[in-house]
Formats: C-alpha cells, structure tokens, sequence
C-alpha cells in the first residue's frame, strides 16, 4: 500500500514540463519527456522499482521521491578544485618531485629549477690552501675538554674561545654540573707553567682569601703588601665559584684583575698574568654595585643538567669509572693540542679581519632589539664582541667576518635570564633572514615586488619583451639571495666555535627561510618565463588563475609609481620620514609593535590614502608587514 501511495503521488500529469532524469550513482542524466517513449536506461533496481514494470513511468518516477532527489532539473555543481600540494624546493635534484605536479608549466619550471640547483650546487668551504690549519686543533682542544662529560661541547667550545680572546667567561646553573672541572682542564692550554687558582665566595669572604695575606716584613717596615704568591693576582686561569657574593672590598682589586690586568699591592701596580677567569653563580646579579664586574664578564652561559634522553650515558660513564681526570699529571701524557702561542698568532690575525657591512647591521639591529626590551649594552661589550668574532674569522681561515659568526652574539649580549631566551630566538631569525643589501632585497620585499610585476601582467600593462627584461633582473636577484644563503648554511657546517647543535638550529632556520622565500619566488618566475615564451597568450590569463588561488605573492606596495628594474634596485626598506627616521622596516617590524598597530587601523579606517610621500610611506610599510 505503501508503494502504490508513492507511485501514485509522483505520477506525472499533463501540465508537467520536461524534466531531467538523473540515473543514479552519478551517471549522465538525460532530458525526457514523460509522454515519449523512454528507452531502457538501465536504472539499478532498487526493492521499490522490482515491483512495478521496468517501463513504467510511474516507476521510473518514484525513484527520485524514495531517495529524496529533486524532481525539478538539478543545478548543476561545480566539482570542488582540490589545491595540489606544494613540492618541496631543497636542493638536489630528488628534491624537486615532478610526479606530483601534472601541469605542463609546472613541470617545466622545476626542470629549470633542478638545472639550476645541479648548476650551482654549493661548492666545499675553502680549498687546502684558504682553510686554516689552526682550525683542527682547534677542534682537537674541544674533544680534550669535553671527554668524558656529556652534553657539554657547547660550554667546552666557549670557554676555550673565552681564553682565546683573553676574556671571561660566566658560568649560571646548579652545583655538579661540571664547571670547575671545565676550568681546571683550560690550564692545560696555558702551559707546564700554568698556575690554577679556585675559590667559593660567600658573604663573609675577605681580600685576603682572593689576594694573599699581609706581609708581615712589609708590615714591620710600614709597607701594606701581600704575599700574592697561589693567589688570584699570579694565577693564569681562576674559578671563583658565587662571584656575585663578593663584597665592595673585594670588588674594587677585583675590577682591576679582570679588566686591566693589574694588582695594585702595595705602592707597586703588579702585572697580572691572568688568561681567563671563570665565574659560577646560581642567578644574575641584582644590585648596581655589581654590574660593572658582571658588564667585564664577557661570554654568558647558562649550564643545565643533564637532560633525559643523555642521562643514560652519563650513568654508564659514571658505572664504568672512565671519566679523566683533569689534575696536571695528564699533560705529561697527553700534551694539549694548543698553546698560547696559537692565541697570540690568532689575536695579531684578527686585527686584519674585516667586518662586512651585513654584521654591522646585525650589531644594530640587536642593540636597537635589546633597547627595546629596556636593556642597555655597553659600548665596551660591543667593541669586546666585535674583536671575538673577527678571532673567530681569523681561525676559521676566513678575512672576513660572516653572519654566520654572530650566532656566538647569542652568548654575549643578553643580560637577563628572562631576555635569554627571547633573544637567542629574535637573533635566529634574524640571521636566517639575512641582512638587506643595497643590490638585493630581502625575500620578503622581493615577493612585494614580484607581486606588483604580476598586478601588471593581470592587467595586461606590460609588454612581452619588457616583461622578459624584468624577470631576468628578479631571477638573478633571488638567485644570488638563494646562493648566499646557502653559503651561509655551508660555513655553519665548517664552524669550529659553533656546537653541532647550534649549527643544526640554525642550518633549519635558514633552510625554512629558503623554502618559504626565495626559492618559492625563483619557482615563480620560472613559471612565469615558461608561460611567456610557450604560451604568450594566456599570459594574462594564467596569472589570474594563479592569482585567484593564492599562489602569487600580494600586490607591490606601490603599483606603477616606478618601473620594476628601478625600484628592485634603488627602493630602500627604511623610513625617510617621521619618528623613525633612517630606521629599516624590519627593525621597526620587530620592536615597535605599538606603532605597527596604530598605522594598520588608520589605514583601514581610510588614512594614508594620498600620494604624499608620507601616506606611500606609511602604505609600503603596512605592505611589508602583511607580507611578514
């Protein structure tokens, strides 16, 4: 009874128009007329169609009713476009897959892509001639120091780059953690001759604990000197453990030691011969009396037990008593890789090296990021860092110093234990981004400017010949951003001072950089050239397609205020007026959030919108962070 009421109710009359029958499963549906004659469709039978005849319009009716299909003709939906992932853009010629992109012009560019990665694939760091020699035993000291300890190759590598220079170093962390034991193995590096002083400060601690006591003969004949012989002012390297419980007595001699080298003992100043002093302390110092020692503390570590995934192998050394000890006796052995011989070469050497224009910008951009943070850093610590990462140049065999030298800047220039982190981590990115140049823009500002370029070819503003032109000028400027980048990646890998954990950091941190900036860009321009010479018609059309699925960049700041060529070359990413005059984009981006907010709401509310220089100022910044 059921079925008959349905058939019944879907039964067609007379005044009923044609309508469109669609077969079920998705197969074609065809226009019929309920009077004419329907062939055999081949309808899949349903438990409801076996009853009635396999002609019967009635029958044929009631399918659509049963599974709740319209009978009216159907709208016709558009299949949803599936976005094809993005291939990875690594180096090598695996690295492009072309299996997943079906696009002719998509397969032609990674071709060109591969090409040019197989073309200029990154040679090896510096030939037999240009690498320093210094520099293996530079890494033969690190295993020296570090053998037998675990998770230590970073503080190993810092407190011999610490003697090196001629600096001092601060040790933060927890008791048995290994540092009076790095410190005691550093007196093999001065020498047979070496004389090693250790000392807990608490807060009743007097001079003569550091200095040596009075002189009583010198007392007889009214003379106040000391017996300095096993104290501080002979010693070569010190640890002096809870430095920041020294009080202003001790202080005052002590700023002496540590900066100028001298003892004033007496109506005698006295030569110091201290290499490196090594400080401990469990916290930062919080009174003002103690930042000028804590300012003359030159390198910055924060020493951390060691973590889970390692305390296994710290428990075998520990079970198999294989750990070396690091008394005198074992430099009659095994005599130390380097002398101070090496570090004076080394310091005569750097005073030659250069420091590119690239970490000049680094320097202030990091003061300018620290300043932010109500941080001041002194101009002796900067001029102290600069003189270390030229030494660290020097031994790397190179004349200049490299951006990848200031990742070192990271154990340098913070203060605070809450600014540690932030700053390693602002440092990071900065460094993979690179540092803008006059002759290229970073990858950031580039995919500004290629957006404008294909804003004009959307539009059909642009000549084929003029469009050739400038994308031969875009290409070979990310070509050369992708190259130096890579290089950068390859003098990380050569580094000696680095630890191989935060070589891998930072060797990611540009990679993603790559992947997510410059060679995206350089794939499209290939993709763009391949569409101009194949296919010069549908130029337009293509980038409109491109464009409506979000796979170009956004538009240029600017449009059409300037030609392409011109701008990617002459157009500064720094502000010519206002409060932040002379100030980069990047840099204002970072540290002056406040400002950032302000000029993104009255652009939005309509502000800015003339042509002054100031309102396109204030737009091609707003551009900038949108593309961040």
């Amino acid at each position: 009874m059921l079925l008959q009421s349905l058939v019944a109710a879907a039964a067609p009359t007379p005044a009923m128009p044609a309508f469109r029958l669609r077969k079920l499963r998705g197969k074609k549906a065809q226009l019929l007329h309920w009077r004419s004659e329907i062939p055999d469709l081949s309808v899949p039978k349903s438990r409801f169609a076996a009853r009635c005849p396999a002609r019967c319009p009635a029958a044929l009716g009631v399918i659509p009713v049963l599974y709740g299909l319209r009978t009216q003709p159907p709208r016709r939906l558009r299949r949803p476009r599936t976005r094809q992932p993005r291939p990875s853009l690594r180096r090598g010629a695996s690295a492009l897959d072309t299996r997943s992109v079906e696009a002719p012009i998509d397969l032609a560019a990674q071709e060109r892509m591969r090409r040019w990665c197989e073309e200029n694939a990154p040679a090896p760091v510096g030939t037999a001639r240009e690498r320093s020699e210094l520099r293996g035993r530079i890494l033969e000291a690190v295993d020296v120091l570090e053998a037998g300890l675990v998770e230590r190759s970073l503080e190993a590598r810092i407190l011999l780059l610490a003697a090196f220079c001629g600096e001092h170093l601060l040790l933060l962390g927890p008791p048995g953690t290994a540092k009076s034991l790095l410190a005691r193995r550093l007196v093999r590096f001065v020498g047979s001759d070496a004389v090693f002083f250790e000392r807990l400060l608490t807060r009743f601690s007097v001079p003569e604990e550091l200095f040596g006591p009075l002189s009583l003969k010198g007392l007889e004949n009214d003379q106040y000197v000391r017996q300095t012989t096993g104290y501080l002012p002979e010693a070569s390297i010190a640890f002096v453990d809870e430095i920041f419980k020294a009080n202003s007595a001790i202080l005052n001699s002590l700023l002496s030691i540590v900066n100028e080298r001298v003892f004033d003992n007496g109506p005698d100043r006295v030569w110091v011969p201290l290499r490196c002093l090594v400080c401990a302390s469990n916290e930062v110092p919080e009174t003002e009396e103690l930042d000028a020692l804590y300012d003359r503390l030159l390198f910055r570590l924060v020493v951390r037990p060691v973590s889970d995934a390692a305390l296994g192998e710290l428990l075998r050394v520990t079970r198999a008593g294989v750990e070396p000890r690091a008394d005198a006796a074992d430099s009659e052995v095994t005599p130390f890789p380097l002398s101070l011989e090496d570090a004076a070469q080394a310091l005569r050497g750097a005073a030659t090296v250069t420091l590119r224009e690239e970490v000049v910008e680094i320097f202030k951009d990091a003061r300018s990021y620290l300043t932010s943070k109500k941080e001041v850093v002194s101009d002796r610590r900067l001029g102290q860092a600069a003189r270390m990462l030229q030494l660290v140049a020097w031994t790397c065999g190179r004349r200049e110093v490299e951006l990848c030298d200031c990742a070192l800047l990271a154990h340098v220039l913070w203060s605070t234990l809450d600014l540690m982190q932030p700053f390693q981590h602002w440092l990071r990115g900065r460094l993979a981004r690179g540092a803008p140049r006059p002759a290229a823009s970073p990858a950031r500002a580039l995919r500004g400017l290629l957006g404008g370029l294909v804003e004009r070819v959307e539009s059909e503003r642009i000549e084929l010949d003029e469009l050739g032109k400038e994308l031969k000028v875009f290409e070979e400027v990310v070509q050369k951003e992708i190259l130096e980048k890579e290089r950068q990646q390859a003098l990380l890998r050569e580094h000696c001072w680095l630890a191989p954990a935060q070589q891998e950091e930072l060797i990611e941190a540009i990679e993603e950089e790559l992947e997510q900036g410059s060679r995206a860009l350089l794939l499209e321009v290939y993709r763009l050239e391949e569409v101009r010479e194949s296919m010069p018609g549908e130029l337009a059309n293509y980038a409109r397609e491109r464009r409506s699925q979000g796979e170009l960049p956004a538009t240029d700041p600017m449009p059409g205020s300037r030609s392409f060529v011109q701008k990617l070359q002459t157009e500064p990413q720094t502000f010519k007026l206002g409060k932040h005059k002379g100030r980069s984009f990047s840099d204002v981006a970072e540290n002056d959030v406040d400002y950032c907010r302000m000029v993104e709401r009255k652009l939005a509310e309509g502000s800015f919108s003339g042509d002054a220089p100031l309102d396109r100022q204030v737009r091609a910044f707003v551009a900038y962070l949108k593309s961040r």
